[in-house]
């Protein structure tokens, strides 16, 4: 007997006890009805990098870090390292789904939120600490990051969706996760997708649990689909964590972030590698201990489904000023922005106004302290032709509307 230990001790042995279908001949399943023995005998700090599948194919050799995850049936960190997953909101929740992804070898993320860390974050964020309190949650994110996985790529857009990530970047992207805490940005973000018919896994918590919505069905239900046509209108655009709030603040836990996050992240990588993901909403519940599967059903009525068709890509991108994206369209037509463009500023109270173009931005009077009001527009015709399109909020690889005498056509960024 101390023969074995000894021998246990000095190599790698595991002992697998089948009690679910294993994969066997090309994809066929067999239920196992006795223990299978695999043993992985080498050096004790060394795992093989050469190991036999169930079936006694070779599979591909693999790096150590991700050794234990290649035993796993369907497993193809090839693919999940060829990935490109965008996070939209890296709060509690996306940092917890950056975290799994990058530790599980995904090769690309790009995280896009506008707002900045907060003092009440760092009981919930992974990624946070307290030195990090007032910069970017975004840059904050991505240089931690970095400690997860060398194969990792981090891209970063410290701006709202609207402006941050463009329509092609997310038809380009192969999962979308959504980390958001307000229903029109869920709605925005629905939206967007569909027009390029991305597939995006919505996530949401609450104090003890919370729901993990998968759109992963081209021309299935979405997110607008579970609402009426009242709580689509209503507008609930999230507020900074700096910033003070008219509403209460709403509970939220770590652990709850963990169980959300964990279970986007699953379903996210078990898409990436073409498994089998949940097909309807899975709400957790752990105030009572209980998980379910609600059925989602594409609403007729919901006005999200419209998809882009014919798009012509232009030699512009968004780095590009308006005179150049204008010289390459016809004269009559006008380019039209997703979201206002500030034109100018003025107070109603001392009647001070100036023209300021750009990415709407709240500010105050300088002459009486009054909040401005401002004015804008959706037409970039409109704009100075010396101005950089990102510079009016132009998201790279936006695809954009252009009004023509034939009506609404559209044009695709270059990189």
């Amino acid at each position: 007997m101390g023969l074995v230990f000894g021998f246990i001790a000095r190599s790698a042995i595991a002992i697998f006890f089948e009690i679910t279908p294993i994969d066997l001949n090309g994809g066929q399943h067999k239920h196992v009805t006795h223990p299978t023995l695999i043993l992985l005998v080498g050096n004790k700090n060394t795992l093989p990098t050469l190991h036999k599948s169930i079936n006694g194919e070779n599979r591909m050799s693999v790096n150590e870090r991700f050794a234990r995850q290649t035993l796993i049936a369907g497993w193809e960190q090839e693919r999940l390292q060829a990935a490109t997953a965008v996070i939209v909101g890296i709060g509690a929740l996306g940092n917890e789904v950056a975290r799994i992804l990058a530790l599980s070898g995904i090769g690309h993320l790009i995280l896009c939120d506008h707002d900045t860390v907060a003092l009440s974050n760092l009981s919930r964020c992974v990624l946070f600490r307290e030195a990090d309190v007032g910069q970017l949650k975004v840059t904050v994110a991505a240089q931690s990051l970095k400690a997860f996985g060398p194969q990792l790529q981090v891209q970063t857009r410290p701006k709202p969706l609207i402006s941050g990530i463009g329509l092609a970047e997310l038809r380009s992207a192969d999962i979308v996760l959504g980390c958001l805490d307000s229903r029109a940005a869920r709605l925005q973000l629905a939206g967007r997708c569909n027009l390029v018919g991305a597939p995006y896994i919505d996530g949401g918590t609450h104090p003890w649990g919370g729901e993990v919505r998968p759109y992963l069905v081209a021309n299935g239900p979405c997110y607008g689909c579970s609402l009426n046509s009242e709580e689509r209108s209503i507008s609930d655009v999230p507020w900074s964590c700096v910033e003070e709030s008219l509403s209460n603040p709403v509970g939220s836990t770590a652990s709850s972030s963990v169980v959300i996050g964990g279970w986007m992240s699953l379903v996210a990588i078990r898409f990436l590698m073409d498994l089998s993901t949940p097909e309807g909403s899975l709400r957790i519940d752990g105030s009572r201990g209980t998980s379910r599967i609600v059925q989602q059903q594409h609403n007729p009525d919901c006005l999200l489904h419209q998809p882009i068709e014919t798009i012509k890509k232009v030699a512009n991108s968004d780095q590009s000023t308006v005179a150049a994206l204008l010289a390459e369209i016809e004269t009559e037509s006008v380019v039209l922005s997703w979201a206002p463009i500030q034109q100018r500023i003025e107070c109603r109270t001392c009647g001070f106004q100036t023209v300021r173009w750009g990415i709407p931005k709240a500010a105050r009077c300088p002459t009486c302290e009054t909040t401005l009001r401002l004015r804008t527009t959706l037409e970039l015709s409109e704009a100075p032709g010396q101005l950089k399109l990102t510079d009016l909020g132009i998201a790279p690889r936006e695809i954009l509307a252009i009004r023509t005498i034939k009506g609404i056509e559209w044009i695709e960024l270059s990189d």
